[in-house]
């Protein structure tokens, strides 16, 4: 009866997550570790100091010739506007076009974007479930006419400037400290897995703000409702087992539904901060740069590919900002370090898994774009150049979604740091800063090796299918399977 029982929990840890057997040994050789780290005193306390990251860093470091962002250089901004794409600077996509040899324009590749009726259900990740996922994902956001705050659109619905429902009595918070925990509070009730608060920094918001429906510039001091003093970050998961299923069309669900529950939670706080009596409100992609804010806020660090990577979910979140002018004292967020830019030096997987070639393989962070054609006049207009960090060609990104039908996950899906949430993975992210640089480059190489990430520049029909099926014991869940890497 042992055995048979043994047996069972084998078959189910087996239907839970691939290469377990690998996974198996690597949880024990993990647990020798662990009871090594945890076996000394000093250091179980490095280790548990260590997950909260270190505040011994310069956080976003930038050149003394680094401005505000204009809004209309962001790569959706512009390919969203007809004026900007075709009458302001048709020349973008004229000399994208010569450099790779190809017919494109950024705005007329857009119209189209995912509204192509050619799904085929013999291809895995691009049949009509997989097309509807992505539609239905995003459909929260198409009812409440807020889709363009994705395309960096302000002042949508559900991230209105009306200040119309400020409560006209302010809510005594107490101290800063109180009121930052009260708002963390809301924002875990909502659907946050992290909030961190940093002040106002005019440098990485865009400025001007651009409107890509009335096709106008705006101004933070003429048009924008209040001014700031404090940004709130939130940072809301997508799934695991969806993220995997990149490049394909599945995995739409993932970016959709990471977008729609963003303008949700950023449109609950501002508006319970407003009903507090002070002044809020809500972003998306638009204001500004929430990379940038994130890591201010001690989020996470920059990774290669671009994102925030945070600890215990890698890039696997999506982020969202609340403008408010709380003053929160000396409550704010600092910006912390886990290792994790140090250890992107070493780790180029993502590089190697990006299906357009789009993202850096430097060995080193830098502060302008050294890709392909960065030295031509006018092309690394989107980039936010004076920034210390890896540089991506946001356009062939851009490019490869548009060929592909669907925006593309493979960066974050290959990611070393995006694993589901087990103990193992939080003694590898406690260790990790105190490791030399080939142990990170032994640690990337071993990733793929015990079932993580793997990814391939097309969709890997078995991870398509294994998303389809990984609902199937939710009536009762006993194992939870189906919360891994969500609940942070």
């Amino acid at each position: 009866m042992k055995n048979q029982v043994e047996n069972q929990q084998e078959l189910e840890a087996d239907d839970e997550l691939p290469n377990m057997s690998r996974r198996s040994f690597f949880k024990r050789t993990a647990a020798a570790g662990g009871a090594a780290i945890l076996g000394g005193g000093a250091v179980l306390g490095a280790s548990k100091a260590s997950l909260q990251g270190s505040l011994n860093t310069p956080g976003i470091i930038v050149d003394e010739n680094f401005k505000a962002k204009d809004q209309r250089d962001v790569m959706l901004c512009h390919a969203t506007s007809y004026h900007l794409s075709q009458v302001r600077n048709p020349e973008r996509g004229e000399q994208y076009a010569r450099l790779h040899k190809k017919d494109f324009n950024f705005n007329r590749a857009l119209q189209t974007f995912e509204n192509r009726d050619h799904f085929d259900n013999n291809k895995p990740g691009y049949g009509q479930a997989d097309r509807a996922i992505g539609h239905a994902a995003w459909y929260p956001l198409v009812v409440a006419k807020s889709r363009a705050a994705a395309f960096t659109q302000p002042n949508t619905p559900m991230h209105s400037w009306s200040q119309a429902d400020v409560h006209e009595e302010q809510f005594d918070w107490g101290s800063g400290k109180r009121a930052a925990d009260m708002i963390r509070s809301t924002g875990r009730l909502f659907g946050a897995v992290r909030v961190g608060i940093a002040k106002f920094d005019k440098r990485f918001v865009y400025d001007p703000l651009y409107d890509v429906v009335e096709e106008r510039t705006l101004s933070w001091e003429k048009d924008f409702p209040f001014k700031p003093k404090s940004v709130i970050v939130i940072a809301t998961p997508m799934d695991y087992d969806n993220v995997a299923t990149a490049p394909s069309w599945t995995a739409e669900g993932a970016t959709g539904n990471g977008y729609s529950d963003m303008s949700k939670i950023a449109c609950q706080i501002a508006k319970f901060i407003r009903g507090c009596g002070y002044n809020a409100v809500g972003a998306g992609n638009d204001l500004a740069s929430s990379v940038a804010y994130a890591i201010q806020a001690g989020l996470g660090e920059g990774g290669r590919n671009g994102s925030v990577i945070v600890p215990g979910m890698g890039p696997r979140v999506r982020l969202c900002k609340v403008f408010t002018n709380i003053d929160f004292d000396d409550a704010y967020d600092q910006p912390r370090t886990w290792g994790i830019t140090e250890f992107c030096k070493s780790c180029k997987k993502c590089a190697d898994a990006c299906p357009s070639g789009a993202i850096s393989q430097d060995d080193d962070t830098s502060f302008a774009p050294t890709y392909e054609f960065s030295d031509e006049p006018d092309y690394t207009w989107n980039n936010h150049i004076g920034i210390k960090k890896f540089y991506s060609d946001a356009k062939k990104c851009f490019n490869f979604w548009m060929d592909n039908d669907t925006s593309c996950l493979n960066c974050v899906a290959s990611c070393t740091f995006n694993e589901p949430d087990f103990w193992h993975h939080w003694m590898i992210m406690a260790v990790n800063p105190y490791m030399p640089k080939f142990v990170h480059s032994l640690m990337a190489e071993g990733h793929p090796a015990f079932g993580y990430g793997g990814q391939s520049r097309n969709p890997i029909p078995a991870k398509v299918e294994k998303f389809w099926v990984s609902g199937e014991d939710m009536r009762t869940n006993t194992s939870m399977k189906n919360n891994i890497g969500t609940a942070g």
